[in-house]
């Protein structure tokens, strides 16, 4: 063989090695991805997972609690959530710790859309229980002035009324009362 022929066959070796390399890249690539988006479903589950735990957790608390529990039984018969006008039925002191709980659901559904903007909230919850949840306590925190949210959050309030103009009315069967439902 001359010197030719074996850069030749040098070359065809180089060639099929780089072939070989690219094949076994794509392979790493493709496995890559798909133990990537395997990640992001175990992540994504177990957010809900904490969010349903953390749901219980506050619902149990606020039927348990001597304050809460009994505002939310108070606005219920008085009309809440379908009628605003039972937060006027509510004592200072009572209005003062719903402003609280409020304050503090507004935060949770204000972290709900930062999770869905940054793509840790899937769309079909987005917006089959999201958009109704928030629609339906945008108005609570009007009425109780409750703000500081986010400016985006406060921007999708916007959007989300802008598309239910309206008193909202009952979706189905009664919550346990969609002010205590942080989920």
């Amino acid at each position: 063989m001359t010197i030719v022929e074996l850069g030749a066959l040098g070359e065809l070796i180089g060639a099929i090695a780089v072939v070989a390399t690219l094949v076994y890249l794509a392979i790493q690539v493709r496995q890559n991805t798909h133990s990537m988006d395997e990640n992001r479903r175990l992540a994504l589950a177990q957010t809900y997972q904490m969010r349903a735990d953390a749901l219980q957790s506050m619902l149990v608390h606020a039927a348990d609690s001597e304050h809460i529990g009994p505002i939310i039984i108070k606005l219920s018969e008085a009309g809440y959530p379908d009628d605003l006008g039972s937060l006027d039925d509510l004592t200072a002191l009572e209005r003062g710790r719903f402003r609280q709980w409020q304050i503090a659901q507004q935060t949770h559904w204000d972290n709900m859309y930062l999770q869905y903007e940054h793509g840790f909230l899937d769309e079909e919850y987005y917006r089959d229980s999201f958009r109704e949840r928030v629609r339906r306590l945008a108005p609570v925190w009007q009425a109780l002035g409750v703000s500081g949210s986010r400016q985006s959050f406060n921007e999708e309030i916007a959007r989300i009324l802008a598309d239910h103009p309206g008193p909202p009315g009952p979706p189905g069967p009664p919550e346990p009362s969609i002010s205590s439902d942080p989920e």
